[in-house]
């Protein structure tokens, strides 16, 4: 009789599907196993179609994956070469390769930081699953524990990826290890920013659950980065826990983490500081003055601003502006919320012989305005109010 083990280490190596890795089992030494996130999201049944695939090997890390590189033609990573530790990327597939650490897979899987990330997978003639720190467990109760403070102290970046995975995988965080957590967030200011943006990355791209709010408040896990006034409570909670959150959910969640100087050090893009700027900007304006109160102006340019993020914004609004702002953003031919110019810049220059500069941009804003608080409906209308703003403001006229 198949033991109750052995069918579910079966299970898990088909749902693995080896044949489509760009690697064959054979490949690999005596004694590999398959460790970390692709196991853990086999077991969840959530796998993706290429997941990234760890491997710890028994020594001899970098050069077998150089070597391996050559043999498969894939690019090859040095990443580690004090804890031996390399990369493949090829054709979609990343694999990772570091030489176990101690005398045995037990020691190594010992130093991980939590237990659902210390579950391997051995890759012997017949895939057995190994489980020394209680993983399989921790995946039943959906239980974040971490194997001890000392391990994540060893990379203060555990801290906050302990909080990614709650994120990711709505998990609940153990009480000893939510101490762990909270006692140490100041050891995050030794890790590297662009390693800390990555985790960062990852928790607003994840689905929050109604909780992940509240341990995020009681974690205090970004506070050296966020000393802005956003709140994420302000948001839209039927929004927040929804099956299909709206397109803005990513970006509202980080200007709620994350204050804009900081954005900065965290080495985001110029474009997405930008667009953190103007969502941030807007929001604290409406806060203040009430949506209602905005000037024509104003409103004409927070559409100009916040088009491609309006979804953001819309998750700070009241109720009852939520349902009616987002069709009108969802309906492309709706002017004020998709402003543009019914007149481009060449035909502009070529008929009323405005040069290129700020005085033919003045004139298509004053155009995209007039058109969305629909003041004119035709070409020829558009024309007409084109005439006489150039003959008011051109001093070529």
């Amino acid at each position: 009789m198949i033991s109750k083990d052995t069918l579910l280490s079966n299970d898990l190596f088909g749902d693995l599907n080896p044949k489509d890795w760009p690697i064959s089992i054979d490949d690999l030494p005596p004694g590999s196993a398959l460790v970390g996130g692709s196991v853990r999201d086999g077991l969840l049944n959530k796998l993706s179609q290429k997941p990234d695939l760890d491997f710890v090997i028994p020594t001899n890390a970098i050069e077998f994956s150089e070597n391996l590189s050559k043999k498969i033609s894939a690019t090859f990573i040095k990443l580690d070469e004090k804890r031996d530790i390399a990369r493949l990327v090829i054709n979609g597939w990343t694999l990772d390769f570091a030489r176990q650490v101690g005398d045995n897979l037990t020691e190594d899987l010992l130093r991980r930081d939590f237990r659902i990330n210390a579950i391997a997978l051995r890759l012997k003639e017949k895939p057995e699953i190994f489980d020394p720190t209680g993983g399989m467990d921790d995946l039943k109760s959906k239980t974040i524990v971490a194997i001890s403070e000392k391990n994540l102290l060893d990379d203060p970046l555990r801290i906050l990826r302990g909080f990614r995975l709650m994120c990711e995988l709505d998990f609940k965080l153990e009480k000893k290890t939510k101490r762990f957590l909270k006692n140490n967030v100041d050891k995050l200011s030794n890790v590297a920013p662009e390693r800390i943006k990555m985790e960062i990355l990852k928790i607003v791209h994840s689905k929050w659950n109604a909780s992940i709010w509240q341990t995020y408040l009681e974690l205090q896990l970004l506070n050296n980065w966020n000393e802005g006034r956003l709140s994420f409570v302000e948001l839209k909670r039927k929004e927040i826990s929804s099956d299909k959150p709206l397109l803005g959910i990513i970006l509202a969640k980080l200007v709620c983490l994350i204050s804009d100087e900081n954005l900065s050090k965290l080495t985001f893009s110029k474009n997405e500081i930008k667009r953190c700027k103007n969502l941030r900007f807007w929001v604290e304006k409406i806060n203040n003055l009430g949506l209602d109160n905005l000037s024509e102006d104003d409103r004409f340019q927070l559409h100009i601003d916040l088009e491609e993020d309006l979804p953001s914004f819309i998750l700070f609004l009241k109720d009852n502006h939520v349902n009616s702002w987002l069709k009108r953003w969802k309906d492309p031919s709706d002017a004020l919320f998709h402003p543009s110019s019914p007149l481009n810049g060449h035909l502009l220059q070529k008929v009323f012989r405005i040069p290129p500069g700020p005085l033919l941009g003045e004139l298509i804003r004053h155009l995209s305005k007039e058109k969305a608080y629909g003041r004119f409906f035709t070409d020829k209308e558009a024309f007409e109010v084109a005439r006489k703003w150039t003959l008011e403001n051109s001093p070529f006229m």
